[in-house]
């Protein structure tokens, strides 16, 4: 259930129960509005989702549409830790033309609130959303939700070349891969972030800092950065991604007999992954998914009762955030 908190300043642990644990507000008004995001704690340039539920109690359908008695909105305010307005990207506009919510039906909108706001600076940002429609009579708005951004520690960089799409071969491109430390959420997690002199082209949650064991990473002929993770003392995550951030390995794999680790081939320069068996999911690692939701959960779910579950401040982006395949593959 999605829902928006009130957030003051308490104690740290306080306040990462209130976010986590969110509710509806309790309105006595026609329409209700929550807001809820996945975790408390982002990285710089990383997609930040946000989960509005609007509940309708005015007793009839409400449609949002082109005709002036359909007319309605949401709007978000955002606001820095000096209560300074961040600004909205230019072009870019939210629309809920076409959106149905029955009367008593609570509605889930999972908007991606990094296309519509400029979330540039690392800091503290307070935000809450506000519903309104031509046929209930006042504006609705949630409680705020804080929200941290952070660029995290560099832990290892690798600048590589690309051949030039133009066909040019004495045109050649750079791309930066690096792995980032970020702290958050009661946890550090490691990011891989991939970028040039222009552009960041992704920002990938790829695991948490565990002090028992260490990562590896290496680049191959292809400029495709290869990751095994520590997930457990004897268990790996295995990611492949290429130089646009997509992901092109997701695989799991724990000691036995033999290590898992990576080879890079001195003279073709190929990555391998050696050693180790195929691990199973609910057996050897957890499943990184277990009692989360999707974005597609959230916004196919009906959802008719507005009490929060213990689970329900995790929406798990992860799958969506890390496409299969780049454009130039497709």
């Amino acid at each position: 259930m999605c829902g928006g908190v009130i957030v003051k300043r308490f104690s740290k642990m306080l306040l990462l129960t209130v976010v986590l644990f969110a509710v509806i507000i309790p309105v006595s008004a026609q329409l209700s509005v929550g807001l809820r995001f996945n975790r408390t704690s982002y990285m710089l340039y990383e997609h930040i989702y946000a989960c509005v539920a609007i509940r309708n109690d005015s007793g009839k359908p409400l449609m949002f549409g082109e005709r002036p008695e359909l007319q309605g909105f949401v709007l978000f305010d955002v606001r820095d830790s000096r209560g300074r307005l961040v600004p909205r990207r230019s072009g870019e506009e939210f629309s809920v033309k076409g959106l149905f919510i029955g009367p008593g039906e609570i509605k889930n909108l999972v908007i991606p609130l990094d296309k519509y706001y400029e979330f540039s600076k690392d800091g503290t940002y307070y935000i809450h959303t506000y519903v309104s429609h031509n046929n209930v009579p006042r504006e609705y708005r949630s409680r705020d939700v804080l929200i941290r951004i952070s660029s995290g520690a560099v832990v290892w960089q690798k600048v590589v070349g690309l051949p030039s799409r133009t066909g040019e071969e004495r045109s050649m491109v750079e791309r930066t891969y690096s792995i980032n430390k970020v702290e958050g959420d009661g946890a550090k997690h490691y990011y891989l972030r991939v970028e040039d002199d222009g552009k960041v082209y992704a920002v990938t949650r790829i695991g948490l800092v565990l002090s028992h064991s260490k990562f590896e990473a290496e680049v191959d002929m292809l400029s495709r950065i290869h990751l095994l993770m520590p997930v457990a003392p004897r268990v790996f995550h295995y990611m492949a991604f290429n130089a646009d951030g997509m992901l092109l390995e997701d695989t799991y794999w724990k000691t036995s007999g033999t290590v898992p680790m990576l080879h890079r081939d001195p003279k073709r320069g190929k990555v391998t992954r050696l050693g180790g068996v195929a691990a199973k999911k609910g057996v050897d690692y957890a499943d990184p998914k277990s009692g989360s939701l999707t974005v597609s959960d959230l916004n196919e779910r009906n959802i008719s009762n507005p009490v929060p579950r213990k689970d329900s401040g995790l929406v798990d982006l992860g799958k969506d955030l890390m496409p299969r395949k780049s454009h130039d593959e497709e």
